[in-house]
């Protein structure tokens, strides 16, 4: 009744694993790669600022100090993360055109904005090059 199954040796490569043991196509795919090979997205992104979660009159203070703080050190750029608004009552950015509206308004401050690269926030963030 049923097979015999045989002891496994731990010197078995390329066998496949006992039914317990076995690992999905996707795990040994990622489980192949090399930490050390896979980039990290935001090794070159510029310092940040998160304002994520936080009300609007706490955010454009936040924004407001940490800018100048980055001006004073002659730092070029920044990047706000704001986030996309999915949190938010209607699902619309609160502090997107906020910080958009901020930057708009101090130029002395400000040279230029940008929405950020998708591997830095896309939509959900904003690279300000400051003066």
């Amino acid at each position: 009744m049923g097979r015999k199954k045989g002891k496994k040796k731990s010197g078995d490569v390329g066998q496949t694993p006992r039914r317990g043991m076995r690992r999905s196509i996707r795990y040994e795919a990622v489980d192949d790669l090399d930490s050390e090979a896979r980039p990290d997205p935001r090794a070159d992104a510029p310092p940040s600022i998160h304002l994520r979660m936080l009300k609007a009159q706490e955010a454009m203070e936040r924004l407001d100090f940490q800018v100048r703080a980055f001006a004073a050190k002659g730092q070029a750029e920044v990047l706000v993360i704001h986030g996309k608004g999915s949190s938010s009552v209607r699902g619309v950015s609160v502090l997107g055109p906020l910080v958009r509206d901020w930057c708009d308004g101090h130029p002395d401050l400000v040279a230029s904005w940008r929405e950020a690269p998708n591997k830095w926030g896309g939509a959900g963030a904003v690279v300000l090059v400051l003066n």
